[in-house]
C-alpha cells in the first residue's frame, strides 16, 4: 500500500505540486517538525486538488 502512496505523491502532478515545494522548502527550513507540518498540509491541498480534478474529467467524460 505504501507503494501505491508513494507513487501518488512521486509521479506527475504529485512531483510539482508536492516534491518540488518541499525539496525548496527543506533548504530553507532546518527545522524537522515544522517542515514535516507543512508537508502534510501540502499532502492534504495536493490530495483534493487531484480528487477534485478527477471528478471534473469524470463528470465531462460522462455527463448526467
Amino acid at each position: 500500500m505504501k507503494n501505491y502512496i508513494d507513487q501518488f505523491y512521486n509521479e506527475g502532478l504529485g512531483f510539482v505540486f508536492y516534491v518540488k515545494p518541499i525539496k525548496k522548502l527543506s533548504k530553507v527550513i532546518k527545522n524537522k517538525n515544522l517542515l514535516n507540518f507543512i508537508s502534510n498540509i501540502i499532502k492534504v491541498i495536493y490530495t483534493i486538488l487531484a480528487i477534485t480534478f478527477a471528478i471534473i474529467m469524470f463528470i465531462i467524460k460522462y455527463p448526467l
